[in-house]
């Protein structure tokens, strides 16, 4: 609320100068603030620590250690600045009150030459970043990262089950019906071979039969840890002896 506050008062201040006008101003300022606000809550929710399991690490470490620094977080942090360092400047002009008429020439000779706008400044992006020092924080004070990362996991492979039911619902109808839609189309083949060769029809009634079958389908699995496919399946080599290889290629004949 206090963002979205600075980032109101911040785009009134703005618009004032443009329009004069103090519907526009308002108008203008809470779209901006609601706008600015929602982008810096999203922002704010993916620096997070790594929850769910990576590739490069297991999950334990990754909750254990700080927040992976990359460049991703760096930038994300960065415009996280540099959204409070544009807030902060209409808001520099409404506290101070210049008197001239250029927005802009305002804005760097506060910087320049008045130290309370640099305050103010400093000010509003301590605002904007302490929630990210909260969340680095917050993890001292129990398990809070700990019992998400079950519930989150939990839920994922809640959802994985449910499609894998679905899955193998849907293939076995799939082959039922393809099933169904060949002994259609056989039946009246096999019909008129029933008059004229017993013998083939029975040979052929019983190849039909073993081949359209209703199998039960389940998904195959390529990774060790399904949905996260982090973990490759350990192949199993049976290497055979070298008499195996001999005998494999001449073998014996009676």
């Amino acid at each position: 609320m206090l963002i979205l506050l600075c980032c109101f008062l911040s785009a009134l201040s703005f618009t004032e100068h443009l329009f004069h006008n103090a519907f526009t101003d308002i108008s203008v300022g809470i779209i901006w603030g609601y706008i600015v606000t929602n982008l810096y809550v999203l922002l704010l929710y993916t620096i997070n620590p790594n929850i769910l399991p990576k590739k490069e690490k297991r999950l334990k470490s990754s909750i254990k250690r700080s927040f992976d620094f990359n460049i991703s977080l760096a930038l994300r942090i960065c415009l996280v600045a540099l959204l409070a360092i544009i807030t902060a400047q209409p808001l520099n002009i409404l506290i101070l009150k210049p008197y001239t008429q250029s927005f802009a020439f305002d804005i760097r000779n506060l910087l320049a030459q008045n130290q309370i706008a640099w305050v103010v400044t400093i000010f509003v992006v301590a605002i904007f970043l302490l929630p990210i020092y909260l969340k680095y924080s917050i993890r001292k004070l129990g398990e809070f990262y700990e019992k998400k990362a079950e519930i989150e996991k939990r839920i994922i492979e809640d959802d994985y089950q449910d499609f894998k039911k679905k899955y193998s619902s849907v293939m076995q109808s799939n082959i039922s019906i393809y099933n169904k839609s060949v002994w259609n189309n056989l039946m009246s083949y096999l019909t008129k071979l029933e008059k004229i060769n017993q013998i083939a029809y029975q040979k052929h009634y019983r190849e039909i039969t073993d081949e359209l079958i209703n199998e039960k389908i389940e998904k195959y699995e390529y990774w060790a840890n399904p949905p996260y496919r982090t973990e490759q399946k350990s192949k199993i080599k049976n290497i055979h002896s070298e008499q195996d290889l001999l005998n494999h290629i001449y073998p014996e004949t009676d």
